[in-house]
């Protein structure tokens, strides 16, 4: 149950009084006036423009806004109604300041909240964030009647931590939405994981809720709908996908349309991965800074196409995927410095105080470790040793220069060493080449084996500690980072599947998972279900208008690759089906054309990237997807599913 001080302005739930709901005093108003002007003049960073603030007083009002604030129990948990009578507001809305997962004080990050899962209908009519504790005692806000919202990110670390959420009555007039009463109703319900929390939804909005066990499938196959509240057009059961691209299930009830949920529909696998490749374009690629990591993944994704699916191809567009290859392996293999790329090339000499086969003018060892594995399938198609002798040194390089006795990879940058062990899975690298070498050169075989069974104790023995290239901020806890924790977890699981079965690191592994479920989406939206929380590289990539919640990312393939060897290790088939979501949370990224977006957005008020002025931000609602399609980083999952899911392991 949920308390309210009207004093304090603060919630005690009484699951654990020790648990803190919000961070600092308490809600607040949030406003502009109509005199204002957002579009212009200094802002924080990461936000489009800064609001006013208003502080309630002893009888919850705001003199400045002529705002009250009502509240009242609401079956466990409570109902706010805030409303204003001034006639001078652009903006108005409540200052929600949760206390999530970073905060000083805020009773460490078992106790803290992430945003689990956001939710907003086609119609506006629905608003829902449910926000999960690693403790399980978690909570869901529900607005009626509301203009929109927004996450507020911190203005340090490049937006690494959530600070807040605002939900409006209405927008500022800057984003052209129509002007209503300055009233909005919303809800804080305690729930007890995400089957309680839809309930609890249907009973406050009186309207039925909907959830998918698969967010999606090929063109014909049937997936199982659960209803959530009472429903005039769907019931319990199957559904049949019935079309390529997104499929939209919206339950009813006396003619009033709940939640919608989406599926996504495709041909087959193969049909949609021949789709994703065709539509590469080399202009999306050059617009990046062309790293080895994020931005080539197109070229592994590529090679391990034809590798499979060559001999269906025409001779033109094997010409043109193979050209684009070899264009792209001259400037890895580059050996001239003047014309070496950096982050990109593979220099064989030593360079700026760097071994040889060091990623030119990079210490970020990921760009290598994804180097590494594209050279191995240039050798595997081309049959050029070069390419073989260039996989082999860069390999060796990483892991003589990088990796400490304890089995850590480690990196020296800005004065000091940082923990990058499970910074984009060194582990799969590691030992896909241990496994290669076997009856190639059994010497460096061995010693790859030794590299990831030094580096699978390792991760191990560091237990829940999750190091990331994450920011550090003297205003925070140590980020409790996604990538990081999932990582650990499948760097784990990848050894146990392919080298050696270890119970221990299975267990560790299970552990990991649980854990990370709090930055895992639940929301019935195909790109969204399965997603890993991440919002960060949004200043980068898309538009870089971020900071914004970045559905369907890439690196939300590390969490359900690590559910799918969790399966072929344990034959749980619940993380069969989450494997699948996860892998399908990308997919639904895919367009009809093939072109992918590196985000699916939930966020309509996105941060406005690192401009410091407002007059530098787009102030508009964001569209779902960014304008500028990627090449790169969006073909991750195709280099994936080629070890899971195209690879004979199950269906």
């Amino acid at each position: 149950m949920l308390k309210f001080n009207s004093t304090t302005l603060q919630i005690t739930d009484t699951r654990d009084p020790a648990d803190k709901v919000f961070s600092r005093g308490g809600l607040r108003v949030c406003y502009t006036l109509d005199s204002d002007n957002i579009t212009k003049g200094e802002k924080l960073k990461f936000t489009p423009y800064n609001d006013r603030i208003g502080e309630f007083d002893d009888e919850l009002k705001n003199e400045h806004t002529r705002a009250a604030l009502d509240v009242k129990a609401y079956a466990d948990g409570l109902e706010f109604s805030l409303a204003s009578a001034a006639n001078d507001l652009s903006e108005f809305g409540i200052d929600l300041p949760f206390n999530f997962m970073g905060k000083k004080g805020g009773g460490g990050w078992r106790r803290q909240f992430m945003l689990n899962s956001p939710y907003i209908s086609p119609n506006r009519d629905i608003l829902y964030f449910y926000l999960a504790r690693p403790n399980g005692n978690n909570i869901v806000i529900a607005a009626k009647n509301a203009a929109g919202f927004k996450i507020d990110y911190s203005p340090y670390c490049y937006a690494h931590f959530l600070t807040g959420i605002k939900i409006f009555a209405n927008l500022d007039k800057a984003y052209n939405m129509p002007h209503k009463e300055n009233a909005v109703t919303f809800a804080i319900l305690p729930v007890n994981g995400f089957d309680d929390c839809l309930n609890k939804l249907s009973r406050y909005y009186g309207l039925p809720f909907v959830e998918c066990d698969l967010n999606g499938g090929e063109v014909g196959s049937k997936i199982n709908v659960k209803v959530y509240g009472k429903c005039d057009n769907i019931k319990n059961g199957d559904y049949v996908i019935g079309r390529e691209g997104d499929n939209e299930i919206t339950p009813k009830y006396n003619g009033k349309s709940g939640a919608t949920a989406t599926v996504y529909g495709y041909r087959s696998l193969k049909d949609l991965y021949f789709k994703s490749m065709s539509a590469v374009d080399m202009k999306d690629i050059e617009v990046t800074d062309k790293n080895l990591c994020e931005h080539q993944c197109w070229a592994t994704a590529m090679l391990r196409f034809l590798l499979r699916y060559k001999s269906e191809l025409d001779v033109e567009t094997v010409i043109k995927y193979e050209t684009l290859l070899k264009d792209l392996l001259d400037e890895i293999t580059e050996t001239d410095e003047s014309k070496a790329v950096p982050r990109l090339t593979i220099l064989k000499q030593p360079h700026d105080n760097l071994p040889a086969y060091n990623v030119y003018k990079s210490t970020r060892v990921q760009e290598g470790f994804f180097g590494v594995t594209l050279l191995f399938d240039a050798y595997k198609y081309f049959g050029d040793k070069k390419y073989l002798d260039y996989a082999v040194g860069a390999l060796d390089c990483l892991l003589d220069n990088y990796q400490n006795e304890s089995g850590a990879i480690m990196r020296y940058e800005w004065g000091k060493y940082s923990d990058y062990t499970t910074v984009c899975c060194p582990m799969i690298t590691t030992v896909d080449a241990a496994l290669f070498m076997r009856d190639i050169d059994k010497a460096k075989s061995d010693k790859y084996y030794d590299s990831a069974k030094r580096m699978a104790e390792y991760l191990y023995e560091r237990g829940l500690v999750f190091p990331t290239e994450g920011a550090v901020s003297d205003e925070t806890e140590t980020e409790m980072e996604d990538g990081s924790i999932s990582c650990t977890a499948l760097g784990l699981l990848y050894y146990c599947k392919n080298v050696e079965r270890v119970e221990k690191y299975i267990r560790k592994a299970k552990e990991i998972l649980d854990i990370h479920d709090c930055w895992v989406m639940q929301t019935p939206v195909a790109q969204m279900r399965r997603s890993t929380l991440r919002w960060w590289e949004t200043l980068w990539e898309g538009d870089a208008d971020g900071p914004a919640l970045c559905c369907g990312h890439s690196w939300s393939i590390w969490r359900a690759e690590a559910d799918f060897l969790y399966y072929m290790l344990t034959g749980d088939e619940d993380y069969l089906i989450r494997a699948k979501n996860g892998f399908n949370c990308n997919l639904a990224k895919i367009h009809g054309d093939g072109k992918s977006y590196s985000i699916y957005g939930f966020d309509e008020i996105t941060g406005g990237g690192f401009a410091s002025k407002s007059d530098d931000v787009k102030i508009e609602l964001a569209p779902h997807y960014a304008r500028r399609p990627d090449s790169g980083l969006t073909r991750y999952v195709w280099v994936r599913l080629c070890d899971t899911f195209l690879n004979g392991g199950t269906d």
